[in-house]
């Protein structure tokens, strides 16, 4: 009885999960990742960390997977608040599973240069109802991948490139 109700409660935390990253996602995402991959292109020398990125997710709790965008953006200061930290980059995930369903979020975490061509990216997001999610990736020139948790019990990997 105990795994039946653990079994339902997942499936519902799931469904919401999805509720809420479908209703994230829209047009705008579209817009601004043909621009930055336009942008991306274009540059003589673009930088290591911003712009897109595209792959694919992975949960390792239910085998759960689809395709994976990304952009990055440094976090700006706005006029009147505290000053972002300079090392504050915002990572706005754009993410399919199943045949029908899409969504996204966006959360803001510290990439710290480690060494040449190597970038550390580790937070932690809020995410309601759901807990915290964790992040732990590493940028090594054109490749980012990471890896995640979250508080209900999902955890798994983002692999990524540059389109």
């Amino acid at each position: 009885m105990q795994t039946t109700i653990r079994s339902l409660f997942r499936a519902v935390s799931m469904g919401m999960l999805a509720l809420v990253l479908s209703h994230c996602a829209g047009g705008q995402f579209n817009q601004d990742w043909n621009a930055a991959v336009a942008a991306r292109q274009s540059s003589a020398k673009p930088d290591p960390v911003t712009g897109p990125w595209t792959g694919t997710w992975l949960s390792q709790m239910n085998g759960h997977h689809g395709n994976l965008r990304c952009l990055v953006e440094p976090v700006e200061a706005t006029p009147g608040a505290v000053a972002a930290a300079e090392n504050l980059y915002r990572f706005r995930y754009h993410a399919t599973w199943g045949n029908l369903m899409r969504g996204g979020f966006k959360a803001d975490f510290p990439v710290v240069k480690e060494g040449r061509n190597t970038y550390l990216v580790k937070g932690t997001k809020k995410v309601g109802l759901f807990g915290d999610f964790d992040h732990d990736g590493k940028i090594v020139g054109d490749s980012f991948n990471a890896n995640y948790a979250s508080d209900v019990g999902d955890h798994g990997t983002f692999e990524m490139k540059r389109p």
